[in-house]
């Protein structure tokens, strides 16, 4: 029995576009290069600890150093911006940063809190207080690395600077 070379090339053809449109050129899974990241919405109030009035014109924002630690006689410089914000009347105060795998020691964020206005308000201490996000509210769409948006309430009290206390 012979057959002819243009039903060949016709069955050919045929076969070769439905492995085309089935899929089977490439069966193997894709790879996914990144590196897990969420965003971490830090909000809340900052209150005078003696009274508990708003205190407005303070900076909070997330840390690259828990403690700035002098090296060869120079102050360690920030390789990246992190998120901050100064406090408004009502001395709250809402700011977000993405954090990448790595990024946080341990879990826990430290934050800075200082008083930036000058004696506009008062004096009051600067501090730097670790935050811990286990807890946060978990929002917004989860895909492939992005592990969503962890929003977080901490309300901070400040006492004031005395001469005895700076």
């Amino acid at each position: 029995m012979r057959i002819s070379k243009t039903f060949i090339r016709i069955l050919n053809g045929i076969l070769a576009g439905l492995l085309v449109l089935l899929g089977f050129s490439n069966c193997e899974p894709m790879d996914e290069y990144g590196v897990p990241n969420a965003d971490y919405n830090l909000k809340g109030k900052v209150v005078d600890k003696a009274n508990a009035k708003p205190i407005k014109g303070i900076r909070i924002g997330f840390s690259p150093y828990p403690k700035a630690v002098l090296m060869y006689g120079v102050m360690p410089m920030e390789y990246r911006n992190y998120a901050a914000d100064t406090t408004d009347t009502k001395g709250e105060y809402n700011f977000t940063q993405k954090f990448y795998a790595g990024d946080i020691p341990e879990g826990d964020i430290p934050v800075y809190v200082e008083d930036i206005d000058g004696n506009e308000n008062g004096l009051y201490r600067d501090t730097v207080i670790n935050v811990n996000f286990e807890d946060a509210t978990r929002s917004g769409k989860q895909k492939n690395w992005y592990d969503g948006k962890l929003t977080l309430n901490a309300d901070i009290e400040l006492t004031k600077k005395t001469e005895g206390n700076d």
